[in-house]
């Protein structure tokens, strides 16, 4: 199965890094009646490093990029969060851009250990909400970003984890996704995100 959701998702990601005129909506596929039905993030709510509740409504008109982690991972989680501050950096006077990362290990993740997680990578909510909450809604969710997050004792950390970027529209749907331990993939997906940034809001306009 595993081996499967990764093969579908290398051809999301190369399909849509040779498709940069449109942006394609990700999809695992569904037709109704002659239809493409796209799968949208579902209603969340969970807390920050701030104590503030953080939901669908926190980047209502905005896209965002999501990702899974845990303070305590000794693997990747390092790694991914140096990109991700990339993106902090890059993003931060934008407010059309918001950032949420899921720590999958409630247990050990509580709002103090993320605020000084937070700290320590020297970044600040709104623009990025390290946030925990119920671990059944926090582990269900990553399904929705086409994630791979279960606990697994035989993992480092004690957690089975990937280290996909997810960028998401303002109707919550998916258009791009990273490996957010490849520098050359972060990059682009960075210029995926001017990119969407740019044919959203031209739209309103």
């Amino acid at each position: 199965m595993r081996t499967i959701l990764f093969f579908s998702l290398t051809l999301l990601i190369l399909s849509n890094c040779t498709e940069k005129k449109t942006l394609k909506i990700l999809n695992r596929g569904e037709e109704v009646n002659g239809k493409m039905v796209y799968e949208k993030i579902r209603d969340f709510s969970f807390t920050n490093q701030d104590s503030i509740e953080v939901t669908n409504k926190t980047f209502g008109g905005k896209i965002y990029v999501s990702n899974n982690f845990f303070t305590t991972c000794p693997s990747i989680c390092p790694t991914t969060s140096l990109h991700m501050g990339r993106i902090y950096d890059r993003f931060l006077n934008d407010d059309r851009v918001g950032m949420i990362s899921h720590s999958i290990d409630v247990r050990t993740d509580s709002v103090p250990v993320l605020k000084t997680y937070a700290n320590g990578l020297e970044i600040e909510a709104p623009k990025w909400n390290l946030v925990t909450g119920n671990e059944e809604e926090i582990l269900a969710i990553a399904y929705d970003y086409f994630s791979n997050a279960l606990k697994d004792e035989t993992a480092p950390g004690g957690f089975d984890h990937d280290d996909l970027f997810v960028l998401i529209d303002k109707n919550r749907h998916i258009r791009s996704i990273a490996h957010g331990t490849d520098p050359k993939d972060v990059n682009r997906f960075m210029k995926d995100m001017e990119f969407l940034l740019k044919s959203e809001y031209s739209e309103t306009k």
